[in-house]
């Protein structure tokens, strides 16, 4: 993986969780800035994944962003709103970067 294609996932991940809290702000739909500032932020984040994919596998990539968006949301989740994660929880975000270390090896 290019270091190039590297940043191209980190950004798709860090625009998923900005999604993902402009998606929670948005409480519920009622919101509709923060529901169209979230959907614009995903379209971006694909278009990310679209130039990663040109240099990895769709499926490697997607799993990257995917799993990145999914561990940094978790963490950011107890700072933003208080969530706690459980001993299990951890156990499973601990497997998420496991996994994520091994798929980033893929030529």
């Amino acid at each position: 993986m290019t270091l190039t294609t590297a940043l191209l996932i980190l950004g798709a991940a860090l625009l998923d969780v900005l999604a993902n809290l402009l998606l929670k702000r948005s409480d519920g739909l009622t919101r509709p800035a923060y529901f169209v500032g979230a959907v614009l932020t995903v379209l971006l984040a694909f278009s990310l994944i679209g130039l990663a994919a040109r240099d990895l596998p769709v499926a490697v990539a997607y799993a990257l962003w995917g799993g990145l968006g999914i561990v940094t949301t978790a963490l950011l989740s107890g700072r933003i709103d208080g969530a706690r994660l459980t001993p299990t929880g951890w156990a499973g975000l601990a497997l998420i970067l496991g996994s994520l270390a091994v798929l980033s090896l893929t030529p």
